[in-house]
């Protein structure tokens, strides 16, 4: 095995996991549970775009790349559909704290994510 195969194969099993994350997050009881799991879901794919080696984007990680931006794209929808019903935040303590560290997780991502876009950028 080659060091491109396998850094393909991880992409698509983040990519996957991203899907998952997604798909699974217009189950959430709050808001806030819901927006925690489509931004880690969003981050996950513009991680592996940004770090996978664009030697391995042909054939199949194509398919599972479009798969898992279908899988999002869905959910966003279903996470539309549920928005309304569902309160800001949950009335116990401890899921409290569970989504505002899901939710911290998911920013942290992001900026991440946004850092190693922006910061190679400027010292071009």
């Amino acid at each position: 095995m080659n060091a491109e195969l396998v850094s393909t194969v991880i992409g698509a099993l983040i990519v996957a996991w991203g899907a998952f994350t997604a798909w699974r997050a217009p189950r959430a009881e709050t808001r806030l549970s819901l927006l925690s799991g489509i931004v880690t879901a969003v981050v996950f794919i513009l991680l592996i775009r940004l770090i996978t080696p664009f030697g391995g984007w042909d054939g199949w990680f194509i398919w599972v790349w479009s798969a898992g931006l279908l899988v999002i794209v869905v959910a966003v929808f279903r996470t539309a559909l549920v928005w309304p019903d569902l309160p800001w935040r949950a009335e116990d303590t401890k899921t409290r704290r569970s989504e505002s560290s899901g939710l911290a997780f998911s920013g942290l991502l992001a900026v991440l994510v946004a850092g190693a876009l922006v910061l190679p950028g400027l010292f071009l």
